[in-house]
Order: C-alpha cells, then structure tokens, then sequence
C-alpha cells in the first residue's frame, strides 16, 4: 500500500478523535472505568482498521 492521502489522515485523525471520545464516555458508563475504556477503545480500533483496509481495497479495485 501506498502512502495515505491527505483525505485519509483526516479521516483517521477524525476516526481516532471518534474512538477516544467513546471510549471516554463508556469507561464513565462502567462500573469499572479503565475496563471499559479498554474495551472500547480497541473494539472502535479495529473498527477504524478493518474500515480503512476495506476503503483501500475498494479504491483500488476500482482504479484498475
């Protein structure tokens, strides 16, 4: 894969923003603080990867 674009650091940067904040708000939902930012916060992380891993495949199925 090539270098990411300017559109895709935003978006990450967006997405990470996204992902801290959810993990913010649902370790204050726990019972448990850390335990519930843990979990979220890697839940939303593999979110992000697997979505800009499917973004790439799909922009370069579509370039060729």
């Amino acid at each position: 894969m090539e270098n990411l674009s300017a559109s895709e650091k935003n978006g990450l940067r967006g997405g990470l923003l996204i992902t801290v904040m959810a993990a913010f708000i649902a370790g204050i939902a726990s019972e448990n603080f850390v335990t519930g930012f843990v979990i979220t916060a890697v839940v939303c992380g593999v979110a992000l990867l697997a979505a800009t891993v499917l973004a790439r495949i799909v922009i370069s199925r579509r370039n060729r």
